[in-house]
Order: C-alpha cells, then sequence, then structure tokens
C-alpha cells in the first residue's frame, strides 16, 4: 500500500510494474483489433465518441470522481502506440484500489482515448485513411477524426490535457550520448514563445515527472524545442488556455519494441496524475534545464567501409535507420533497413555501432551504396537482404 504522505514513490512502482503490466501487448504494433482484443478481456466500460473516415470506432474510458479533470488521448499518429499500452498499464494500476490509485481517482476524473486514429493503426502509418497529418489539422479541420476530439474537448470541462506521442530513435539528450527514452515540451502559444500562466502550469507538471523519472531513468529525458506550430494540436489548445503536455516516447537501449519505453511512460503518466491529484502549484523554474533533444543517433552506424571501382576506392561511413512498414499481404509490420548516411559520420552515434575494419562493399546491382534504398549489400560477415539483417 501507499502513503499518502509520502505522495509517490516511484522505485516501488517499478519494482511492482509486472503486476499491472497488460498482457499481449508486447508488440509495438498496435492495431483497432488488438485493442477490441484488449477490451473482450477487460470488464473497462468504454463509450463510443465517434467514427474514424473508414467508420472504426474511437472509443473513450473514464476513471475517477474528483472535480479536476483531465484528458488524455493516444495513437493520433496511428503507427504511435507506446502511450496507448503505457496507458492501458495505469488503467490495470488503477484496478489494483492501492491507496496511490484511490487517492489520485478520488481527485481526478480522466477521460482517456486510446486510439484516435484507428484506421492508421491499421496500416501503421502516421496519418489518416486519406493521408492527414491529425496533430497538423487544427485550423483546417479537414479529418474526421479531429472533430471527435475538438467535440470531446469542448464539452469535456477539462483543466488539463496529456498528448501521447512517440518519436524516433535519432534522439539523444542534450549533448550527451544518452537516447531520449522520454522527451516532454510545452507547446507554445505564439511564435515569441512567450511564457503565460497556462504553460507554466504545464511546465510545472512536467518538471513534477522529470523529477521523479531521473531517479530510474537518470539523464534519459529530453525536452523538445518550444518552436511555435500554428497548425498542430498542443499549441493550439495552450493558445485556447488548456495545459497540454505533450509526451513523446522514444528509445531505449536494446528496446525496438518499447516495452521498457512503455514501462517508463507508464510512470511518467502517473508521476503525472499524482501531481495534478495533490498539487495546487506547479514550480516550474527547473524546466528549461531539461536539456534540449539532439539528433545524434542512427540504428546502425557501419564504421570504415571499402567501396571500390576498379583502381578507385573510398572508405566511408554507412549510416542505416529502421523503418517499421505495414506488408498489407502478410497483415504485419516489418523492420526494414535503409541507409540514410554516407561518408564522415563521426558526428553520429550508433545504437549499434561496427567496425568493417576496410572490408569491402558488395552490393547486388552496384557495388557502391545507395541512399535511401531498401538496403541489399554484403561486407564481409555482414549480410542484409532486402532490408533484413541476415548476420
Amino acid at each position: 500500500m501507499y502513503n499518502i504522505i509520502n505522495m509517490f514513490d516511484i522505485h516501488q512502482l517499478e519494482k511492482e510494474y509486472s503486476i499491472f503490466r497488460q498482457e499481449g501487448f508486447n508488440s509495438k504494433w498496435l492495431n483497432f483489433e488488438a485493442l477490441n482484443y484488449y477490451f473482450s478481456l477487460k470488464s473497462t466500460q468504454k463509450e463510443q465518441i465517434g467514427t474514424s473516415f473508414l467508420g472504426n470506432e474511437i472509443y473513450k474510458l473514464s476513471f475517477g470522481t474528483g472535480e479536476k479533470r483531465l484528458l488524455i488521448w493516444s495513437q493520433m499518429h496511428g503507427n504511435e502506440s507506446s502511450g496507448t499500452r503505457a496507458m492501458f498499464d495505469v488503467i490495470n494500476f488503477f484496478e489494483q484500489k492501492s491507496e496511490l490509485a484511490q487517492t489520485i481517482l478520488s481527485q481526478l476524473t480522466i477521460d482517456f482515448i486510446p486510439m484516435l486514429n484507428p484506421d492508421g493503426a491499421n496500416f501503421n502509418t502516421r496519418r489518416n485513411a486519406v493521408g492527414i497529418d491529425i496533430n497538423r489539422d487544427f485550423l483546417a479541420k479537414e479529418s474526421t477524426e479531429i472533430h471527435v476530439l475538438l467535440d470531446q474537448v469542448e464539452k469535456g470541462n477539462y483543466q488539463t490535457l496529456f498528448n501521447l506521442h512517440d518519436q524516433r530513435t535519432i534522439f539523444n539528450v542534450g549533448q550527451t550520448a544518452k537516447p531520449a527514452t522520454l522527451s516532454f515540451l510545452a507547446p507554445s502559444y505564439n511564435v515569441e514563445e512567450d511564457i503565460n500562466e497556462v504553460r507554466e502550469k504545464t511546465m510545472g507538471i512536467i518538471q513534477a515527472m522529470n523529477t521523479e523519472l531521473q531517479k530510474v531513468i537518470s539523464g534519459h529525458v529530453g525536452r523538445y524545442t518550444s518552436e511555435f506550430y500554428p497548425m498542430s494540436t498542443g499549441d493550439n489548445f495552450t493558445k485556447m488556455g488548456y495545459p497540454c503536455v505533450l509526451f513523446e516516447a522514444g528509445h531505449f537501449p536494446n528496446d525496438y519494441q518499447r516495452n521498457a519505453t512503455r514501462k517508463y511512460n507508464a510512470l511518467a503518466i502517473l508521476a503525472g496524475l499524482n501531481a495534478l491529484a495533490t498539487q495546487e502549484n506547479f514550480p516550474f523554474d527547473e524546466y528549461l534545464s531539461i536539456p534540449q533533444n539532439g539528433q545524434k543517433y542512427l540504428d546502425i552506424v557501419i564504421h570504415n567501409v571499402q567501396i571500390q571501382n576498379g583502381e578507385n576506392s573510398s572508405v566511408v561511413d554507412l549510416g542505416i535507420y529502421f523503418e517499421d512498414e505495414y506488408n498489407e499481404e502478410n497483415n504485419s509490420v516489418e523492420q526494414i533497413a535503409k541507409i540514410i548516411e554516407i561518408g564522415d559520420l563521426r558526428k553520429f552515434i550508433g545504437h549499434l555501432e561496427i567496425d568493417a575494419e576496410k572490408q569491402v562493399y558488395k552490393g547486388t546491382t552496384k557495388n557502391y551504396p545507395l541512399l535511401n534504398q531498401l538496403a541489399t549489400f554484403e561486407i564481409g560477415s555482414i549480410k542484409v537482404e532486402n532490408g533484413q539483417i541476415i548476420s
């Protein structure tokens, strides 16, 4: 049990995570079928609040009885499931009825939209079925799904919003070599990036989460640049007066299915909920001390690769990035490798680094690498075929 006087013990929550972790969501790809399978296993009551462009249901789940009202939504980008999976872990935590859970639920009323973009989720795409980025559709309002979100916000009488996203594996924390496992942003409401009371509260909530996260993933929390995006949801909700916390779940070492990331995302959500439930004031003086995201990472860097053509020879580094592509024939998502950087890559860090020791690059049609193509090559014992790493 948790003592309300101590408020929050993130170390204990991490130890007990396996107890409330939702089983069956081990894959990063979470589609509409998987979401409905979850509902078939749980007693959680869902309410349909709309449909996607292709007619898939969009649901809302509600928890708590408190006066402070919060809306959380995830997968407005269909291929970004870490927030959805983490939120289901949080729901399981609520069901344990611990003292901490009861405190949160007595102070907050939480509405959760677990998959705002089910069409995009089915095809593992960022955009919706007709190619609209919902997160950049606040002004035009051409997507079916943005209307579902805006209608819910309009009638929900919320004081705070949590917007759950995933970020690419390229991001590091500040100038360090640590991957940005979680990053946050208090969105701007104008080009000048001014700070008003709304942003102050958003910054304070993020500061409270970061204070706890540093105890378990020290150095792995970053901050997004606060550049104003006039068409984005977070910036416009901030402009409307809603503290809107942007979550970005990123890479944890050797965790391409993002299950470790998901755990820390769940702990971050709980830390944020606890802060909202137990604090009236949100100090934000350390928010700007959270290092901004850098972009130093590639998934694989192969150093010292020799490229030969007759008497001509060059020694280069190859930078490989993994993309997750939907295979319609197999109804599956496959991780594929593409060469996206060639040359002197000393400014980059590889999640995996290999020294080719000047072994010769051998391609299928050309004996030199091609950018942004499915990688197919051999370098000594290294073999990649149609984007799949064979050895």
